[in-house]
């Protein structure tokens, strides 16, 4: 029996990924798409005000709609996990996933992502989901009318406060620098929220649980903040903590291909989305573009799909 052979293969199916599928799919390919969560991790996004074209709209339904542009032009998609990636004699591309199947294709294109960081203090793994989390929109509901703990300092925590401030009593956001680093408007809107409280040059030394369901109850502090309506203290009473300190690229099964990563294990790619390695491509949160957003992500997606095109195009002349 003939090996069925791909032209492109999209592992990932995010913003980046879906967009480079549904452009490949334009071009006439035979695409296929895998990935381990539909639509990515935008899914997991309350709101999206920054992508064009969409004043307003959830994150969910942005993923599901790039993800169905992808499949209205006959992208196959795969749910499933990829655990190895190897590139054969013949120049094809091998990847095997958890589920055991095994797709070929003549190029690759890197659109994993990235994961949330851990932030790697006593108490963490231990209260993993009894009362640590990392995704305000898959777990705040679970704390209506609790104190809730966010820890970071960048624009997930200025975002991700606001909408868990919608389930809570009070949010609480430690913060490790001077200040909140989110988008302007982001910032203004948690420094006018009355149910949003920011602590500034403070850092989370410990995760602190216990009772009859050994869930979180404190954090403790490197210096002591005051709750409201209490004094200041560091062993700080909470609910719930969400830790939200950026993310870490998913780029581990790369590395057998001689993809070059740069020092945060982000694949390096050019102007097009063309890496190291011939008829290999890459686009989003995965590579070593410096500003990363749904939209950067997509764009990259489109160029990668573009740069696959014209690598197959040169092997037919």
């Amino acid at each position: 029996m003939a090996e069925s052979i791909y032209d492109v293969l999209v592992v990932g199916a995010g913003c980046a990924g879906s967009a480079a599928a549904m452009y490949a799919g334009r071009f006439g390919l035979k695409v296929a798409m895998i990935g381990e969560m539909p639509g990515g991790t935008i899914t997991q996004t309350h709101v999206v005000e920054n992508y064009p074209g969409f004043e307003t709209i959830t994150g969910l339904e942005l993923g599901e709609r790039l993800l169905n542009h992808a499949k209205a032009y006959g992208v196959e998609v795969k749910m499933e996990k990829v655990v190895d990636a190897a590139k054969r004699q013949d120049l094809l591309f091998s990847i095997t996933t958890d589920s055991k199947e095994v797709y070929v294709s003549r190029t690759l294109i890197a659109a994993t992502g990235a994961e949330w960081k851990k932030l790697g203090a006593p108490g963490e793994k231990e209260y993993t989901n009894k009362g640590v989390h990392y995704c305000a929109l898959c777990d705040g509901s679970f704390y209506k009318n609790k104190v809730i703990a966010v820890i970071g300092s960048g624009d997930s925590a200025a975002k991700e406060s606001q909408l868990l401030a919608e389930y809570g009593s009070h949010v609480y956001v430690f913060v490790r620098g001077d200040a909140l680093h989110g988008e302007p408007i982001n910032n203004a809107r948690v420094a006018v929220n009355k149910k949003i409280t920011v602590f500034t040059n403070v850092q989370v030394k410990e995760i602190v649980g216990g009772g009859e369901k050994k869930k979180v109850t404190h954090l403790k502090l490197s210096k002591s903040c005051a709750p409201s309506g209490s004094k200041p203290t560091d062993l700080f009473p909470v609910d719930a903590v969400f830790v939200l300190i950026g993310h870490s690229a998913v780029s581990a099964w790369t590395k057998e291909l001689g993809v070059s990563l740069n020092a945060k294990g982000e694949i390096a790619i050019d102007r097009l989305s063309r890496t190291n390695v011939s008829g290999l491509f890459a686009a989003g949160d995965v590579t070593d573009t410096e500003f990363k957003q749904a939209i950067t992500g997509a764009a990259e997606g489109v160029s990668a799909a573009y740069s696959a095109y014209s690598y197959l195009q040169k092997g037919k002349k």
